[in-house]
């Protein structure tokens, strides 16, 4: 997984349950193209919510946590 999403996320206890791509760079303070290339490359988990493809937060959290073990 990928280090400073995590430093990022688990700075931030209030993570709601999915968001789109691009208010999810703003709020991990990354560039939206960083992101964008995570979501194109498979990095992060998505769910395609009608025209929208949305970052699933809790399954994110999830899969930073087992990786922390």
């Amino acid at each position: 997984m990928i280090p400073e999403l995590g430093d990022a996320i688990s700075n931030r206890p209030e993570w709601p349950p999915m968001m789109a791509w691009s208010e999810f760079a703003e709020w991990i303070r990354q560039e939206p193209d960083v992101v964008r290339g995570w979501v194109d490359k498979g990095y992060l988990p998505t769910v395609k919510v009608g025209r929208r493809r949305m970052i699933n937060v809790v399954l994110l959290v999830e899969q930073l946590r087992e990786s922390e073990v």
